[in-house]
Parts: C-alpha cells; structure tokens; sequence
C-alpha cells in the first residue's frame, strides 16, 4: 500500500536540516521504499511503498518515528519535535450532563478497542486552508471540518475513525454484531450493498443499519450541514473480518486498509485526545458525554531476547552488543542487558510484528544498514536434492509445438456460466470479479474456443495452452489440480493433429500409444488416447468443426524419458510394398496395422498412407539384418499377409518395391 505525505508535514514531528532527497534515500535504505519525490508548492510530496506488515508506518507520526532511528545512521541529526503535536485531555469528573448512548458488542473479537465520544455545540463550516491542502496532497478530498478531522487524524496517526450525527442515531443504541446473509445497508457512496453472513455492521435503536464497520459508514446517519452533535468512533477491528469483508463486498477504502493490517489498541485514547483537540479548535465543539471505552482484553506487554551470537550468526558481521541496543533504543524498544543477552520490551505499535529473536536482530540488521553487509554467500551444507525434470518438459513441449507452427494462449482459470455445460460439476467461486468468472474451469477446451471466436480470421487457426483444471473433491476438500496440454486446430486437419500427437510422443519418448473411440458430451466425436492401457488424453473434433488434442500431462509424463536408444544403421536395403485394401465403412485403421506387422518378423514398419472412402492404403516396409531379402522371400510373407487379411476383408492388391 503507498502513502503520500508533504514535507512540511512530516517536518512537524521530527527536527532535522536533512534534505528532501536525503530522506528519501536513508528511508528507503533502512524501512520504507520512496518511490517518488513530487514538487508541489514549494513544497514536496513522498509517495511511500509501506510493507504489509508494519501498518504503523502508515501515518506522517509512524514515518517521523522511523526517520529519528534512521537518520542519525547516516550523520543527519534528527530528534523529535513534541511543540506542535498537542491534544486536549478528556475528562469524565467535571462534565455535569452528559448525552446518553447504549453500546453493546455483540462478540468481542469483532472489537478487540471500543471508544466513542459525543462533541455538542458543532458548528459546520470548512477546515482550516493548511488541512485542506494536506489532505489533497495526500490524495483525499477536502469535505468539511467535521469529515475532515477523521480523515487528517488516520493521515497523521494512522488510526481510522468514523463521525456520526448523534440525532441521527435512534434511541441512542447501537449493536456492533456480523450481518445475516442478505442484508442491505446503503454507504455513504449512495450505494445500496447486499452483505453476506459474517460482515461487522452497526444498527441503531430501530434496528437500522448505520455503519459498514472499518470500511464506510451508512447513508442514514452521515453529518450534512445541519448537524450539531457528532458522535466520534475511535476503535480497531478484527483484521480478518475487514479483509474477508472487502474481499466479499469487491470494495476497499483507506480506512479498510488499515484495519485490515491491525491496528494498535493503545493508539486509540492518543487518538481520541487529539481529535477532542481538533472538534474544540476547528469546529467550536466541546465533549458532551463520558468517554465510552470498552477493552475487555488490554495487549500484554511482551519482552523478546536475543544474545550476541544469535545477531553475528544471522547477519554475518560482528556487531557490538552495545550498539545493537542503541538501534533498539532509537526504535522505542525498552532494553536492559542480562547475561550478554538484550531483553528488549516491545513497543505497542510493534506489537503485532515483533515475536521472535530473529524479528530483533532484523531491526538491527536494517537500521544497521543492509548495504554495510558483506556480499557473501551463506555455506551451502547439502547439495542433496532431487530435480524436477516437470519443468524441462514442459519447456520442451512448448518449443516443439511453436516450430509446427502453434501460437501458445493463456487465458483465466475461471469461465462462466455459458461456458460450463454441467456448473453443478464445478467450483464455483465465492466472490467473483464478474459475473463471467464464476467456475473454476475443468477443461481447457472451452477456453480456447473462445479465444478462437475472439480472434476469428481467414488464415488457419493453431493454438495450444498448458495449465492447470480444477476437480471438486468434495465439499470440505481443496480442488485437485491437473496440469492439462489442450490442442486446437481449426479446419479438415484431424490427421495432421494426429501427427502432431504422434511427434509429440516421440520427442517424448513415451513408446507406442493407442487411439480407442469413444463419444463425448461436448465433442461431436472423439477417441481416447492410452499408453500400456492407462488414458492420458482424447483426440477428436468439436460440433464447431474444430480439432481438439487434450493431454494429462503428469500422466504422459509418466513414461517420458531422455534416454535414446541407439540403431545402427542397416546394411542390407529395405523392400518397400503399398497395399491398398477395401474395407467395410468405419474400419479403424490402428488394428489393421497391428495384424500386418505381426504377421513376420522381418516387417519392420507398416504405415497408413492414403484413406479414401472405402479404400485404404498402407505402406509396408520389410528388412533383414542379416542378408537381401528376396522377391520370393517378400511373396511368401505377402502371402501370408493376403491370407490373413482375407479372413474379414475383401481387397484388392497393388504392390511396388
């Protein structure tokens, strides 16, 4: 996730005569990644790539704290600058009356921090010019004070919140529990959004949904221009809940992005004091009700250890313990030395991210400097692994078939509905992105006849793709995934896709397949392929007139192998006959070549060479190691090719050697 902060900004919290581009360049050396600097009135604007897990550098304070440790590193003096960031304490005892409010949780896991405030005497009108122009520097649009103060305080301190108009809320209740599947709530976007079964929502005293939570607010209870009470939500969420939210709802905002990396629960009551601050200065308010604070399991302090020798081994230079608990000082570690160890009392804000020795010696390692350690490879103990040769075939495939002229797609593992002939066979996906990827896909097939209908030309049509197809296993089961080689071929070019099948296996080396009909739902006809009876593939044509080759690979692959076998060359040259047969219609040619060659020994090869209707041709090639075969050795086995085909055909004879 990338944030932008100015300048300016950034300079309210930390004193330091580092140049723009110097923090820049020490930043992205030791934490966060700069990815660019923008000018903007005559100020400039950091656009930061932030980690997934260290949302406490999402916030103008979080990448302040960080610049403090870093920039003393690199001779830049820097210390943090307390003047500016001022906040109002909130104070139950004194206030005579307080506005009510009932808040219940319905699961505490959803709300691990809960805290809301009432500010009476609100006053509506435009931020202050220098807020205004921070938060459009950062990407956000200016609305009102009231709005604005969220959005500039989760800028600044990373913490989301949300504002309510408090008469808004009827019967001054609110339940925070999951949604029933089905519910409806309109955000504050104008959008009506059906939930599904597990979303953390927010309904009033009537049952109303008012808040979306962690993501949006609803419509119903937004402050307009006529508000005069705001009730202020400052509170941190499940992460998993916000992130399986807006994975289901297809809808993120900034706020969501937040919680759904965690956020720090004792960054809440900081939070709430500097917006009590910013409700007084920007808005003439002042609170009316007593701090609502729920936090039935507070985060327990937690110390890491780890010893000198852990932080040499890990980073391979020797480093002074001493100056590894300085680093861990500079980024708000409490540190006491026991026994050439560093006990180390984790920061809150840290909580989440720091668990093991390893995770120290990491913030040593980095503040250190990455670019200070040797280029030297770690020791390699073993070399005792087994190659995966899936990989080298898979490569080899995909260069045979584009020098016979295929044109290699990739297209999505997921088709619709029209193109599922049985969707009760597939898995559908919980939340697709449109409604054109719902399944995941059990064939390629119809993949790639849709790029075909995408791409139609008069030239002739070849292409191929290799991935995965998606078998349900049962409802509690991951899906079984086969690495498929799908084939098509527009035109009369069923042989010739045959051949390419036949060349295929013998780059392969997989040894003799066989074709065995069969019928299809989704071919107008089709064969199954087999090596030593297990089917790996079908070969056949679709009702589009469309010639299709699928492979299992993984089962092909079986029987693949690298080794060749090495022929020498005959001395004694061949005899070469053609034999033309007239055969009963929808006679296969496969069992006829089979009953030639077996007829003698010295057959060496026997090919189909001419089908047309009735009439089949096949040349037959016979060879002798030892000696030069005669014509009256060649008419013997003719004959007993005649003879044994005489048995069930009727043919007639036209031979050439």
């Amino acid at each position: 996730m990338n944030i932008k902060i100015s300048d300016s900004w950034l300079r309210e919290f930390i004193d330091t005569k580092a140049t723009s581009k110097q923090i820049a360049d020490c930043l992205s050396l030791c934490s966060q990644s700069v990815e660019k600097i923008i000018p903007a009135d005559n100020d400039f604007i950091y656009d930061i790539e932030i980690t997934t897990n260290r949302p406490d550098c999402l916030s103008v304070y979080g990448i302040a704290r960080e610049l403090i440790a870093i920039l003393p590193r690199f001779n830049i003096p820097a210390k943090r600058r307390d003047v500016v960031y001022r906040v109002s304490t909130i104070n139950n005892r004194n206030r005579k009356k307080t506005l009510p409010l009932n808040v219940k949780i319905f699961k505490s896991d959803l709300c691990p921090r809960f805290t809301a405030l009432i500010y009476d005497n609100i006053v509506i009108k435009s931020s202050p010019q220098y807020a205004q122009k921070r938060l459009n520097q950062s990407g956000i649009r200016a609305l009102n004070n009231v709005v604005d103060i969220s959005n500039y305080l989760m800028l600044e301190l990373g913490q989301p919140m949300h504002t309510f108009d408090y008469d808004k809320i009827l019967k001054n209740k609110m339940l925070l529990r999951e949604s029933r599947d089905g519910e409806e709530i309109v955000t504050l976007d104008s959008q009506k959004r059906t939930l599904k079964q597990g979303v953390m929502i927010i309904e009033d005293g009537e049952g109303r949904l008012v808040d979306l939570c962690g993501i949006m607010g609803a419509k119903n209870s937004e402050t307009d221009e006529n508000t005069k009470r705001v009730l202020l939500f400052v509170q941190t969420y499940n992460p998993m809940k916000i992130r399986t939210a807006c994975q289901s709802l297809a809808f993120r905002t900034e706020a969501a992005s937040r919680f759904e990396k965690g956020i720090d629960p004792e960054g809440v009551i900081p939070a709430m004091e500097r917006a009590t601050l910013l409700f007084k200065d920007w808005c003439n308010a002042k609170p009316a009700s007593q701090l609502f604070d729920i936090y039935p399991n507070p985060a327990e302090v937690k110390t890491v250890g780890v010893n000198s020798d852990k932080i040499n081994q890990i980073m391979g230079v020797k480093v002074d313990l001493e100056e590894s608990q300085n680093i861990l000082e500079s980024l708000g570690f409490k540190t006491k030395m026991k026994n050439n160890t560093i006990e180390a009392v984790v920061p809150h804000w840290r909580n989440n991210d720091i668990e093991i020795p390893e995770d120290l010696v990491e913030e040593i390692a980095r503040i250190y400097g990455y670019h200070n350690l040797p280029n030297v490879l770690p020791p390699i103990t073993s070399l005792n692994f087994q190659k995966d040769s899936t990989f080298e075939w898979e490569d080899k495939i995909k260069d045979c078939l584009k020098h016979w002229g295929f044109t290699e797609t990739s297209s999505y593992s997921m088709v619709g509905k029209n193109l599922t002939s049985n969707p009760q066979d597939h898995l559908k996906i919980t939340n697709p992105l449109t409604d054109d990827l719902v399944y995941l896909r059990t064939s390629l097939i119809p993949s790639l006849l849709e790029v075909i209908a995408k791409n139609k030309t008069e030239t002739e049509i070849k292409i191929f793709e290799m991935a995965n197809i998606y078998l349900p296993q049962g409802k509690d089961k991951l899906p079984q995934e086969i690495m498929e080689l799908t084939l098509v071929w527009g035109g009369d070019n069923y042989l010739k896709l045959k051949g390419i099948l036949e060349a295929l296996i013998n780059e392969l080396g997989t040894g003799q397949f066989e074709i065995e009909p069969s019928g299809c739902l989704n071919l107008n006809k089709y064969a199954k392929i087999t090596i030593k009876g297990k089917c790996f593939g079908i070969i056949g044509e679709t009702k589009d007139g469309y010639n299709v080759l699928e492979i299992e690979l993984p089962v092909l692959l079986e029987f693949a192998t690298q080794t060749k076998k090495y022929t020498p060359l005959p001395k004694y040259p061949p005899i070469i006959e053609d034999f033309s047969f007239v055969v009963p219609a929808q006679t296969l040619a496969g069992p006829i070549i089979e009953k030639i060659r077996k007829t003698d020994e010295l057959i060496k090869s026997v090919k189909l060479i001419d089908s047309y209707e009735n009439t089949k041709t096949f040349r037959i090639t016979y060879q002798s190691e030892s000696q030069n075969l005669t014509d009256k050795e060649v008419g013997v086995i003719r004959k007993k090719i005649i003879k044994k085909m005489d048995l069930k055909h009727n043919f007639s004879l036209n031979s050439s050697s």
